[in-house]
């Protein structure tokens, strides 16, 4: 994610209001849930006033939108990097995979709470809502396809179905909802659930080695 990372919206230095709006949410979002999150709490945190939220959203709703889609950009762009690093190094198909599920993995662990609330959130807001996360699951999915093609090459693996990547992404953002839900455990700290996502690289990599396999 170019403006807004997974793992900390307090870490950046919003250079604009628009940008200071959606950090502010997305801090929100990860300490209280979107729905005790109001417009007037948003422009206090951002510090900026109402009458400059409304340049920018029509209401909290499409200011939600805005975050999750910026936020996801954190992974897609994570997986695109660790895709460059092990490309060309001769790895084996479950070592390239294990690169590329453990760069996703990382992202997501990066902030678990702001994690939590991307994978929640959206789906919950109606329709707009259910498009918006439509979307970036499709972003996931279209990369998965265009990394198979790369990785998939090595057993011969034929293209993967858009359809099936689909389903994967899926499956495995259950897997990490999975892990995250533990956040609802009030003695249970961030980094022990940042932990319990990390601990999905093995069964993360195996499901996705297992489809690539399946493809051959």
């Amino acid at each position: 994610m170019s403006a807004i990372r997974t793992g900390g919206a307090a870490a950046l230095a919003p250079a604009d209001h628009r940008q200071r709006l959606l950090v502010a949410m997305a801090e929100l979002l990860a300490e209280q849930g979107y729905a005790s999150v109001t417009v007037t709490d948003v422009v206090a945190r951002a510090r900026v006033s109402k009458r400059t939220f409304y340049q920018h959203f029509s209401d909290r709703e499409e200011c939600l939108l805005a975050t999750y889609r910026v936020v996801a950009e954190g992974p897609l762009h994570m997986i695109s990097q660790a895709a460059e690093a092990v490309a060309g190094q001769g790895l084996s198909l479950r070592e390239a995979i294990a690169g590329l599920t453990g760069a996703y993995l990382a992202a997501m662990a990066e902030h678990p709470l702001l994690t939590r609330a991307m994978l929640t959130e959206p789906g919950s807001t109606g329709p707009a809502g259910r498009r918006a996360r439509r979307e970036v699951l499709r972003r996931f999915a279209d990369q998965l396809v265009a990394l198979a093609a790369g990785v998939g090459g090595r057993v011969g693996a034929g293209p993967l179905p858009l359809a099936l990547a689909q389903a994967l992404v899926g499956g495995i953002n259950e897997l990490v909802l999975a892990a995250v839900e533990s956040a609802d455990r009030e003695e249970v700290e961030p980094a022990q659930i940042a932990e319990e996502i990390l601990g999905l690289r093995d069964t993360v990599t195996d499901l996705a080695v297992a489809v690539l396999e399946r493809r051959g």
